[in-house]
Order: C-alpha cells, then sequence, then structure tokens
C-alpha cells in the first residue's frame, strides 16, 4: 500500500500551493482529507487482500488461457480463497488498527452501532458481492474446454489419446462443423513433427498454415483456430464473449448517425480486406494510434 506517499505527496501540495494551480491545489486537499480517514483505509486494505487474488487468477488466464481445466481450478480456488477471507477478518482488524494508528488516521463520524461491527458487515459485504461477481462472470468457463484442442503445448500428448470431451464441448457450434473431419485434422496436426517444433500457440500455428497454403488442406481446424482466437483470453462465457468485428458491428448497428447503413455495408463488403490486416498488423495498430491520439480528448490526461 502506497497510502502513506500519497498522503505526503498530497500534504505537501497542499503546503505549497505557489507552485501548482488552484483546481490541483483543491483537489490534492480533498484527497489528503479522503486518505486521512480511518474508514478509506479499511476498504484500500479490503480491496488490497482481494485484487492479490483476482490479479493472479487473471495472469493464470492470460498465460494458461488454452488449459481450461487448468483456469478453472484456480478459478475455484480463488473463489474459495476469497470466502475464506470471512473468517480472517479478526486478524485483518487487528493489522487494520496498527495502520491506522501508525498513520494517525481518525474517522469523526458517529453511529449508533459499534464500529468494529458496522465495518465487519462491511467486509462481509464486500466479500459476498465480489464472490458473487466472479462466480457470474465464470459460471460458464468450463463451455471453453474445446480451446484445449488447439493448446499446442500438449499436441504431442494428444497425438497419443485424443480427448472427445473437448470435441463435444464444441456442440454450440455444431451447425459450423464437420465434427469427423475437424477430428481427423487435428489429428493429421497432433502428429507432424514440424507443426509441434514450430507452433507455440494457435496463433502461430494459423500463421503456419496460412503461410504453407495448407487452410483448404485442413479447413475445419483453420476455423477451430479462427474461433479459439477470436474469444478474448478473459472471456466471461461462449455467451458473452465476442471478437473486436463484433464489437465493430455492435457499435455500428448502435449508431444514429447516417453514417450508420453505410459503414455496416463496408464492414461486409471489405471482409477480405480485413482479413488481410492481419498481415501487417504493427503498421496498421500505428496508425490506429496516431489518428486516435489526434482526437480531441473528453478528459485531459495531461499532468501539469
Amino acid at each position: 500500500m502506497y497510502q502513506s506517499d500519497l498522503l505526503a505527496v498530497f500534504r505537501i501540495m497542499s503546503e505549497n500551493p505557489d507552485g501548482w494551480d488552484s483546481d490541483t491545489v483543491i483537489m490534492a486537499s480533498g484527497y489528503e482529507r479522503w486518505l486521512s480517514k480511518a474508514s478509506t483505509c479499511f476498504l484500500i486494505m479490503a480491496y488490497d487482500r482481494i485484487f492479490n487474488e483476482t490479479d493472479a487468477l487473471f495472469r493464470v488466464l492470460q498465460n494458461k488461457a488454452m488449459d481450461i481445466g487448468f483456469c478453472c481450478g484456480r478459478i475455484r480456488d480463488t473463489i474459495g480463497v476469497v470466502e475464506g477471507q470471512r473468517q480472517e477478518f479478526d486478524s485483518f482488524y487487528e493489522r487494520f488498527e496498527q495502520k491506522c494508528s501508525s498513520l494517525c488516521l481518525t474517522d469523526s463520524v458517529r453511529s449508533q452501532t459499534p464500529v468494529r461491527d458496522e465495518r465487519k458487515r462491511l467486509f462481509c459485504n464486500i466479500l459476498d458481492n465480489i464472490t458473487a461477481q466472479l462466480k457470474a462472470r465464470f459460471d460458464h468457463f468450463g463451455d471453453l474446454a474445446f480451446l484445449g484442442l488447439v493448446d499446442c503445448s500438449k499436441f504431442n500428448e494428444m497425438s497419443q489419446h485424443f480427448d472427445d470431451t473437448k470435441l463435444q464441448s464444441l456442440s454450440k457450434y455444431a451447425r459450423f462443423f464437420d465434427f469427423v473431419r475437424l477430428k481427423a485434422d487435428l489429428i493429421g496436426l497432433y502428429s507432424s513433427q514440424t507443426v509441434r517444433n514450430e507452433c507455440k500457440s494457435a496463433a502461430q500455428l494459423l500463421n503456419f498454415l496460412a503461410q504453407k497454403k495448407l487452410m483448404q488442406t485442413v479447413p475445419e481446424a483453420t476455423k477451430l483456430l479462427q474461433l479459439a482466437l477470436t474469444i478474448p483470453a478473459t472471456t466471461v462465457s461462449v455467451e458473452r464473449s465476442f471478437s473486436a468485428l463484433k464489437r465493430l458491428k455492435t457499435y455500428s448497428h448502435n449508431r444514429t448517425g447516417q453514417g450508420r447503413l453505410s459503414s455496416l455495408a463496408i464492414i461486409a463488403i471489405e471482409t477480405e480486406r480485413l482479413l488481410k490486416l492481419k498481415e501487417d498488423t504493427d503498421n496498421f495498430y500505428a496508425k490506429v494510434t496516431e489518428i486516435f491520439v489526434q482526437k480531441e480528448r473528453r478528459m485531459d490526461f495531461i499532468y501539469k
């Protein structure tokens, strides 16, 4: 926690207003008062413990996105740890009181309910809220088990034993796949020593197929790779995941300006051009960034 450092910074700014404009001084004074409250320290400490767990989970979901079984296990563990913090309130409150004492934090608000009981109720409500949101967010995460079919790190293992349960998890997309052909395509890729040596991710494998002009040779596997790369690593569930192109289409549908219909038509007509952008993504992203920074901001991110 950097509460003491932030307090010192805002206090210096408030005590030396000559070097700052009036808006900055007023904001610094407000932040100093807010950080000087024991209630603020309580919330910071409570969420700090929770975010330590959720940040670790986020890193797992980013780095192990294709290993759905492992990710589901970590999700369950994280929910269990967050729920278990309820039993540790006494030790948490002791640390909180020590922190308040070291920073000389106080609260002037009076309540008929004992402060400790009120804070315990707030603490439990926070944990209940976070737990409920985690469960809702990852309720259908197991439906993404099919991503394990294109986990390049396990191709050697899957070449010896094909996991049909992961294939069955694709039932939601049954109308898009020929499962018999898909299984044959995947077994062929699993058995290729070249693929196992050169491809370490689904993106590398798709690029490999494109460069070797093999996408038509294994069309079902190609569709599966495209689906896997479309679903974000931090997806809530299959139902709530969508690609960047889908977000653009949704945005265009929701627009009310005259360009709404024309933009939708352009997206449909220029599908091939959109796919070609993958070939030079670095240059494309650079151009997008250049255009974005030229737009007038709604918020001022320039530090005075």
